[in-house]
Order: C-alpha cells, then structure tokens, then sequence
C-alpha cells in the first residue's frame, strides 16, 4: 500500500500540489509542440485543472484557465501548426472554450468542497466536545451515584439506629406510663382512704381545735387529689396526634360536665373550628370552673369570637370580680393562684403544642377576660356568622 504525502500543513501541500501542475503544464505544451496531436495532447490540460482542487485559493482555478489557455496559443505559435492547418485555431478555440466551461465545474466543485471540509471540521469539534462532555457526564455521574449511594447506606443505617432508639423510647415510655398510672390509682386510693378517715373523725371529734386541723388535712388531701389529676392530664397533652375540633360542641361538653348552679354559659362559636391537641377541651373545662371558683359573684360565662388579621381570637369572659393588674402576668405560671395553680398553666401548655396563645385582658371589677389567639392557619370557619 502507497501512502502519498502531500505535506503536513495545508500550505506545504499547496506548494506540492502547484509544483506538480507547473510540472505536468510544462510537459504537456512540450509535447504539443513536439507531437501536435490536437485535442489528444489538448485533453491532458484537464489533469492540472482537476488538482486546482486541492490548493487554498477559491479562484485558482481560474487562474489555472487562463494559464492553460496561454500554453495552448503558445503552443500553436510555437509548433508553427497554422502553416500548414488552418483549423488548428478554431480547434484551440473551441477547446479553450471547454477549458472554461470546466474551470466553471472546477470552481463549484471547490466551492462545495471548501464548504464541506468546513462543515466535516465543525462536525468533528463539535462530535470532539460531545465526546468530552458526555464523558464528563459519564463521570459526574458516577460520582454523584457514588455518593448518593453512601449517603443512602448512612441514610438507611440511621433509620435503622433510630428505629432501634424509637422502640427503646416507646416501650420505656409505656413502662413509665404503666408506673405512673399505677402510682396515681395507688396514692388516689391512699387519699381517698385519708379522707374517709378524716370525715370519719370530725363526726367523732368534738374539740374545736382538733377540728379545724382536720379541716386543713382534709384541704391538703384534697389538693393532692389535685396534684394527681394534674399530672394524669399533663401526661397525655400531645400524647395523641392533633387534629381539627368543633369549639362549641366543646364548650357544650365542658359546662355539662361542671355543677354551674346559677350560672348560665352562653356559647356563640357555631361555626369554628381549631387544629389543636386533642385534649383542647380541658381548655374549657378549666375556664369555666376557673371562672366559677375564683368569679364570687359570677352568674354570666360568655364565649364567642372575632377576628383580627389573620387570627382567631376566642373570648372567654364573665361578670365576676376579676383579676388584679398585678397578678395577669404570674396567673399562667406554675403553683400561682388560689388553689393549686395548675389549671391555667395546663391551658397554656395544651394550647401551645399547636402554637396558640391565651391572654388575660379583663378589666378588675368587671370579670376576668382570656383571649384565645390562633393563628390563621390554625383554624376555619364552618359558614360565616355575623
């Protein structure tokens, strides 16, 4: 097999390839003059025209026409062919004439081949970069999978790890709510029976003295009781899920639940309905009997609502004596009020665990007023009220 080398930049092979067609020029119009032969000799001009092809300039075929046509008068002046034939002109004319007409063929053929070796060379970067890019990719993915694929291992060996820690948790926290629930029936019990005794010896006691200190143990037993529901109550705050409430039917619930005697509970809530814990209607429950307990004179219990902004406000107001400036601050905190300072304390945390508030903005004299604010996306309105 030949492997011709034209050179190894296009302007070493241009250099060759016009060489070459000088070469052929000369040799062709040296036969012409030595053995006129006509269009047989003539012919061979279409090989140097044909390699015109190949060089760098767009018009050299051209340029190679007009050469050729200058050897091929040159040689009918040299060869002296006129002398003796007279059509030997015309003939040269008429095979200029070709030569012209497949120059024109030449320059388009260049033309097309000029812009197809553009085009092949655009293919070939542009194939070059998509080869490089998608071997890019190709690598970019196989990192990525890499670390998706660890990330995935840790991801599952944490969910496994946590699983293990959530069971532990759950059945730690069942054992501690077995405990406690069996401590509270069992001290329940204990102050039950304590105060059975206690009521037991005032029927018995006649000595004044001996009976009020029975009263005051009664009064401490009582409060223990108190403690005890507490901590059952506070045990089971977002214990359960939370989820969407009817607050009037709520209300209803907790009023049934109180002996109000005199005191009326009007509900005007018809229509609303809160996302909270599922223990919101201790929320009521401990309001109404607040408002009882600590109202003295209270005969009127009214809920109802507005709106402000994009919150809920439930009202929860009465005609009691209400609370002093000096002590709205402390009235939610634990262990602060009357008795055992836990009921509105339990408000505010059941309220908060879906991120509610509660206020005291009641005037002193007029009753006690608390303001339930819930945030808009915290509550909707079955159908709208006045």
């Amino acid at each position: 097999m030949i492997n011709l080398d034209l050179g190894k930049t296009p302007e070493e092979r241009s250099r060759l390839v016009q060489l070459a067609m000088i070469c052929l020029g000369v040799g062709i119009l040296t036969a012409d003059i030595l053995l006129p032969l006509g269009f047989i000799i003539w012919i061979l001009y279409l090989v140097p025209l044909l390699m015109s092809v190949w060089l760098v300039s767009h018009y050299v075929p051209f340029v190679t026409t007009w050469l050729i046509s200058g050897a091929i008068l040159l040689g009918s002046l040299i060869s002296g062919t006129l002398r003796y034939e007279s059509s030997d002109l015309s003939n040269r004319a008429v095979f200029i004439l070709i030569i012209a007409v497949v120059s024109l063929l030449v320059w388009e053929i260049r033309s097309n081949y000029a812009l197809m070796e553009a085009e092949v060379i655009e293919r070939r970067k542009a194939q070059e970069t998509l080869q490089e890019l998608t071997r890019n990719l190709e690598e970019r993915i196989s990192e990525r999978t890499r670390e998706l694929s660890d990330v995935n291992r840790d991801l599952t060996e944490d969910i496994a790890e946590r699983r293990k820690v959530e069971a532990a948790l759950g059945t730690a926290n069942q054992k501690l709510s077995l405990l406690s629930s069996i401590t509270r029936h069992d001290i329940s019990n204990r102050v039950f029976a304590l105060l059975a005794e206690i009521d037991l010896a005032k029927d018995l006691s006649t000595d004044p003295r001996f009976i009020k200190s029975l009263e005051h143990l009664e009064q401490t037993s009582m409060a223990i009781q108190d403690q005890i529901a507490f901590t059952r109550d506070y045990q089971e705050i977002g214990a359960q899920v939370p989820g969407w409430h009817t607050v009037a039917p709520l209300i209803r619930t907790a009023a049934g639940q109180l002996d109000l005697g005199e005191v009326k509970v009007m509900v005007q809530c018809d229509g609303v309905e809160v996302f909270s814990d599922a223990m919101i209607g201790k929320v009521f429950y401990n309001l109404i009997h607040n408002a009882q307990r600590h109202g003295k004179h209270v005969t009127l219990i009214a809920f109802s609502y507005y709106l402000s902004g994009d919150d809920l406000v439930i009202v929860c107001e009465d005609n009691g004596t209400g609370i002093a400036p000096q002590e709205k601050d402390n009235i939610f905190k634990k262990g602060v009020g009357n008795d055992s300072g836990l009921g509105l304390f339990l408000i505010r945390e059941i309220l908060s665990i879906t991120g509610i508030n509660i206020r005291e903005t009641g005037e002193p004299g007029k009753g006690a007023r608390f303001e339930i604010v819930v945030p808009g996306e915290m509550y909707r309105l079955i159908r709208d009220h006045p």
